[in-house]
């Protein structure tokens, strides 16, 4: 016998519910609810995971869902008021396991509430199938799912309304649950009061009143508001050719005008470059693009004058549509604390050197205080995950080298590099395995430096810098293509049973009289954007400046 499936219009619910084929459904006689098996407890003999608990799962992209079950103060933990008067109504016409009688009580509820609410039944395979889906349910959701089965929404959420169902069909009790749909287009938080029903015939059924949680505007005004950290959201604006032409603000908090130096207000619509000071470094502002571009987050620390003052901003870089949301962390204060630590560890010593000598006593005791000291310094001096330089202190030696080698009147060479189709390592073997190249290509590069003078530095993601001191141009090249031509035919551990192999692209610059280091890295990072653009796993020279101005 064909199954007739309803419209959205609550007056035509009861063909939905009728004429499945017999056996596909589950049947249970209202004077044989022993029929219904009860959900089953775990292994460990804790309670089935549906009584009042707040559950989380992973969907495919590993985001964490929300979900919540309950069966008891339904009515004080609702928030659309028609949860408490469904309840009630189901409460008063319940049967035991039964539930509520469907013919009568879809006469009773669907002129006044048909339109939020979704009837489902049983298919006999452990599935459901949708045969009314109101039409105020299919608004927030951008569609309908009539006629369609509940496994067929992503898995986390279709195994857990399954189970609802299922509970709520084997016990004859209401369920209020809360849960996160990643398949809706205006809102993700539901709350909803499952009921179940027997027919006449002894069909089983269940009636769902289906509504979103609406508090994301108002959540979002209050973290604006009362965030510690700055918050941007920029746009993109492109050009006739889809070409990326500038980035305005699209919305900022009152944090992010005071830490930049603006008026509150006063950046709304405004052009980012111009107006974030930050932004003008360019190899910020290409790290910026590169997260528009390939939707991978950065983190990135740096520095600008605001009022005669140095500000340290440490900020979280993600894509937000075609456009960017950054968080700026004012870390002043961290960096000026760590430096006076560093200068109280050089008092702390020569202390430490005189008490050797007048209580041997203490010895062990100053030891392991040296240990705590050293390490604190080289934490703030190095990357975390490679143990090379992080892009502060690479600043601070770079410059003191590069004062050293114009005193001597000597070249020096820098080397920007960056790992090609570092992305591609990420979405086939996984992070932890792009960590660990990015650890690997790090210890080659160290292995072949050439001595303690040359400085080798993460600057952020798949991208390293290496100072040459003392290296005109046709040194460092030829030094720059020997690491080249090792990476590209080098094994690099992953795991045990991984080994991969991976090229980069590489851009030097050689220091030019008077130029600042900034200047000279930008140079090289123009070289490094051009080995990419022609064919990657190459050697670009950086134009002198003259020509790059020109």
């Amino acid at each position: 016998m064909t199954l007739r499936i309803a419209q959205h219009s609550p007056t035509n619910w009861r063909d939905a519910s009728r004429d499945a084929t017999p056996g596909q459904a589950r049947p249970m006689s209202r004077d044989s609810p022993s029929d219904i098996a009860l959900p089953r407890k775990s292994e460990g003999g804790n309670q089935d995971f549906l009584n009042n608990e707040a559950l989380r799962s992973s969907d495919r992209s590993g985001t964490t869902m929300h979900q919540e079950v309950h069966t008891e103060n339904i009515a004080a933990r609702a928030q659309a008021p028609e949860v408490a008067e469904l309840f009630a109504r189901f409460t008063a016409r319940a049967e035991g396991r039964s539930g509520v009688p469907y013919e009568a009580f879809c006469d009773e509820v669907m002129p006044a509430f048909g339109v939020d609410l979704l009837i489902v039944e049983p298919t006999g395979t452990g599935d459901y199938l949708y045969t009314h889906y109101g039409r105020e349910i299919a608004r927030y959701s951008a569609g309908t799912r009539l006629g369609e089965r509940v496994s067929e929404m992503t898995k986390p959420v279709a195994r857990f309304t399954i189970d609802c169902y299922d509970r709520a069909l084997a016990t004859g009790e209401a369920l209020y649950t809360v849960h996160r749909s990643r398949d809706t287009v205006r809102v993700s938080i539901w709350e909803r009061l499952v009921m179940p029903a027997t027919a006449r015939d002894g069909s089983r059924h269940v009636i769902v009143f289906s509504r979103p949680l609406h508090f994301h505007e108002d959540l979002l005004r209050t973290v604006l508001d009362t965030s510690p950290s700055g918050i941007v959201a920029l746009r993109a604006v492109r050009g006739p050719a889809g070409e990326l032409v500038r980035t305005l603000v699209l919305t900022a908090n009152r944090r992010a005008a005071e830490l930049v130096g603006r008026a509150d207000g006063s950046l709304l619509d405004a052009d980012a470059r111009e107006n974030l000071p930050f932004l003008t470094d360019a190899m910020i502002w290409r790290r910026c693009l590169q997260v528009i571009e390939t939707r991978r987050s950065d983190m990135i620390e740096t520095s600008f004058q605001r009022g005669g003052a140095t500000v340290w901003l440490q900020i979280a870089v993600a894509a937000l549509g075609d456009g960017l949301v950054l968080t700026l962390t004012d870390v002043s204060d961290l960096i000026i604390a760590n430096q006076t630590l560093q200068s109280r560890a050089a008092t702390l010593a020569l202390e430490i050197g005189r008490e050797r000598a007048t209580r041997r006593a203490l010895s062990e005791d100053i030891a392991l205080r040296e240990t705590r000291e050293q390490e604190l310094r080289r934490l703030a001096e190095t990357d975390p995950l490679t143990a090379l330089l992080n892009r502060r202190s690479f600043t601070e030696k770079a410059n003191a080298a590069i004062a050293a080698c114009e005193d001597r009147g000597e070249a020096t060479s820098i080397v920007i590099v960056d790992l090609d189709r570092f992305k591609n390592i990420n979405d086939s073997h996984g992070h932890a395995a792009g960590d660990a190249v990015i650890r690997a290509v790090a210890d080659l590069l160290l292995g072949m430096v050439r001595s303690d003078r040359d400085l080798v530095g993460r600057f952020g993601g798949e991208e390293f810098a290496i100072l040459l001191p003392c290296a005109d141009l046709s040194t460092a090249r030829r030094r720059v293509e020997r690491i080249r031509e090792t990476l590209a035919v080098r094994a690099l551990p992953v795991s045990e049973t991984l080994s991969l192999t991976v090229s980069a692209s590489f851009g030097i610059a050689t220091r030019q009289a008077g130029e600042t280091l900034t200047a000279f890295i930008d140079r090289a990072d123009r070289a490094l954007y051009l080995a990419k653009s022609e064919g990657r796993d190459c050697v670009r020279i950086a134009e002198p400046v003259a020509a790059a101005a020109a």
